[in-house]
């Protein structure tokens, strides 16, 4: 029973291939990960038991991360998704990308890091009117997952430059990097973001 929940905790925090997976699950040190939090947590419904399995299970996935960056494996690192090719060679304005904010459930869900428009479509829990992530659905999200802030207050307005993001912190940037990793290494990018369009470009 634990291993299965186990299992479950890891493929949903860990972003990793079905390869990188079978070789976390191969490895020694995950039998002995599994066999050690059943012998610590026999009881899975004793709530002091589920705060152990809690902190034991932090562990786990410490290594399920370790060997899934093993020698070998694909995961994605900042030099990967920079230069990760985007499928499509779309732009978006935006304004053009906030028609994406998952309202509409037929149409596909979307926001932008650092310039990459990534659709998180799959995730529309999260980022959908009711997920957490929601403010960001169809906005550039980058200074917003800098910030570890999540309301209105961090979203450039739609007719503004593109947010250059210059004045962020060492610590800032940092979180903002483990960002781009997490969402290269779990969406496709499907375009860029570009500059609102003047009102010289728009009467032409």
């Amino acid at each position: 029973m634990w291993k299965g929940y186990i299992k479950y905790m890891v493929e949903s925090a860990l972003a990793a291939s079905n390869e990188q997976l079978e070789r976390v699950y191969a490895s020694p040190l995950w039998a002995t990960a599994c066999h050690t939090v059943q012998s610590i947590v026999p009881d899975p419904h004793n709530y002091t038991h589920l705060a152990l399995v809690g902190i034991a299970l932090f562990f786990i996935i410490r290594i399920a991360v370790s060997f899934a960056r093993g020698s070998g494996a694909d995961y994605f690192t900042m030099d990967k998704v920079r230069r990760q090719a985007v499928a499509t060679k779309r732009t978006f304005t935006p304004r053009e990308l906030s028609e994406f904010n998952g309202k509409d459930e037929s149409t596909p869900v979307y926001l932008a890091i650092r310039g990459i428009v990534y659709d998180v479509s799959k995730s529309r829990h999260m980022y959908g009117p009711q997920g957490p992530y929601c403010n960001f659905a169809g906005r550039d999200a980058s200074r917003g997952l800098a910030l570890s802030a999540f309301d209105e207050s961090v979203l450039t307005d739609l007719d503004a430059p593109i947010d250059p993001l210059e004045e962020l912190e060492k610590s800032e940037q940092a979180s903002l990097d483990e960002w781009i990793e997490f969402f290269g290494g779990k969406y496709t990018p499907i375009g860029t973001l570009v500059e609102p369009l003047v009102e010289s470009k728009k009467d032409q």
